[in-house]
């Protein structure tokens, strides 16, 4: 999860991978299985408040999808996460400052 998602998958988020909580993307009190398939990394803020914050987390073929609140995207529509900033590819030679 952590070299998928790289930090938590809430678009703007930056929380890096080490702060990150797993989620069960289907919840294990309704037999959603302890697999890297059904897990995504959230931040503890999102993943204490992804129930009632209106954003909703789907897999499709291992990968997350997300899906904003109304008032953020008024389409709803099922979106890949933000590429989070550990997998940015450097551009330049790395500054030795």
């Amino acid at each position: 999860m952590t070299a998928r998602d790289g930090g938590c998958i809430i678009p703007g988020c930056k929380a890096p991978a080490h702060w990150a909580e797993v989620h069960h993307v289907k919840p294990w009190a309704q037999n959603g299985p302890t697999t890297v398939d059904n897990g995504v990394l959230l931040c503890w803020f999102h993943h204490h408040t992804i129930d009632t914050s209106g954003w909703e987390i789907r897999m499709v073929k291992g990968s997350p999808q997300v899906r904003a609140p109304g008032l953020i995207d008024p389409q709803r529509l099922w979106r890949p996460p933000n590429r989070h900033r550990a997998h940015q590819v450097l551009t330049g030679p790395p500054n030795r400052d």
